[in-house]
């Protein structure tokens, strides 16, 4: 594929500002932005670029993000980064929870395929009903783990996880062993997955609530629309605790 040197240079030019700064948005960068929304070669050459990266372009009103594709070891976390971005004692078990409450979040801001989110904000008292809840129906599967070989998604590992866990902290005779995962409560983990979202600009709380950045409506906003992209897990998840939404298991 061939582009004009210049609109590729246009391209590079946000590609690089991008990778330095995390974002590039119309009021920052007018020049750039106003070529991109009128020239669909620069559009074109970014996506090229970025995809020759396994990088996703994703916008959300006048600011453009980057998201990892699907295995970039180059820009994605591997797992023990976001162990360790999550906190000591965390391990896999812990990890695979972390995002199956991210899921959760996700879908208690969008409606299956939704475009936009459809709730400003979502009270971290809701999250932790709503993950319980999805817990509760993913625990009466039948198969729990043929379910997660389908999805290639552990569960069981996760579903163990939570039910062992306390609604609100362990107590000061309860084994080491649970003490070593590093949570000590469901609400434990809640906290820690929001505090994960806000270290990677995903999220903020406010007030008990969890509010989605603009970054992460963006990146979410081109997996809906990206086909390339898996979302089958979240679409499982969503479906979970709602009427019929178990009945393929």
């Amino acid at each position: 594929m061939k582009f004009d040197r210049e609109n590729l240079g246009t391209a590079l030019e946000m590609l690089h500002c991008m990778l330095a700064e995390g974002s590039i948005a119309r009021k920052d960068h007018p020049k750039e932005f106003l070529r991109y929304d009128q020239e669909a070669e620069v559009r074109e050459a970014l996506e090229f670029c970025a995809e020759k990266h396994n990088l996703l372009v994703c916008r959300y009103n006048d600011a453009l993000y980057l998201s990892p594709g699907v295995q970039n070891r180059v820009f994605g976390l591997s797992n023990a980064e976001i162990r360790s971005s999550l906190g000591r004692g965390f391990n896999n078990p812990g990890m695979y929870t972390v995002f199956f409450i991210i899921h959760v979040l996700i879908t208690e801001f969008y409606h299956e395929s939704a475009y936009d989110a459809y709730v400003e904000k979502v009270t971290k008292a809701n999250l932790l009903a709503a993950v319980e809840k999805k817990m509760q129906a993913m625990g009466a599967l039948q198969d729990l783990e043929k379910t997660g070989e389908e999805y290639q998604f552990n569960f069981k590992v996760i579903y163990d996880l939570w039910s062992s866990l306390p609604a609100v902290e362990f107590k000061k005779d309860d084994p080491d062993e649970k003490k070593q995962w590093g949570v000590s409560s469901k609400v434990t983990l809640i906290n820690e997955t929001i505090a994960f979202l806000e270290k990677n600009q995903l999220a903020k709380e406010h007030d008990d609530a969890v509010y989605l950045t603009p970054r992460c409506k963006a990146i979410i906003r081109e997996v809906y629309s990206n086909r390339e992209v898996q979302d089958a897990i979240t679409l499982f998840i969503d479906g979970l605790g709602h009427q019929g939404g178990d009945g393929d298991a």
